[in-house]
């Protein structure tokens, strides 16, 4: 589905899917990927999906489950790199080495 203006998914609304809009205000249940510029997610509302967005805002008990994407962000998690650089430190064997103190009488 796609529309240039706002689309409304009321409290016994559901939607499978995809939608590509200027607006969406969820009430009821949307259940696929949402490219919007500005997505509201009411308290009733239920978001099972992927979300590409400008502005989001989430009510209080407002249910969101998926992946979401904010449209033009520059900023990129380095964490999938310091994970494996973690992983190949924590791989290496750590050998336990006593030295001896020599008793000299």
């Amino acid at each position: 589905m796609s529309s240039k203006q706002a689309v409304t998914v009321g409290e016994s609304g559901e939607l499978y899917g995809d939608i590509k809009c200027q607006t969406i205000v969820i009430g009821g249940l949307v259940d696929g990927v949402v490219d919007a510029n500005v997505i509201h997610i009411l308290s009733t509302g239920r978001v099972v999906g992927q979300l590409t967005y400008s502005k989001i805002t989430i009510e209080e008990n407002g249910f969101f489950d998926g992946k979401t994407t904010l449209k033009g962000n520059s900023l990129q998690s380095k964490y999938a790199e310091i994970e494996h650089k973690y992983d190949n430190i924590t791989d290496t064997k750590v050998v336990d080495i006593k030295v001896e103190e020599n008793n000299i009488n």
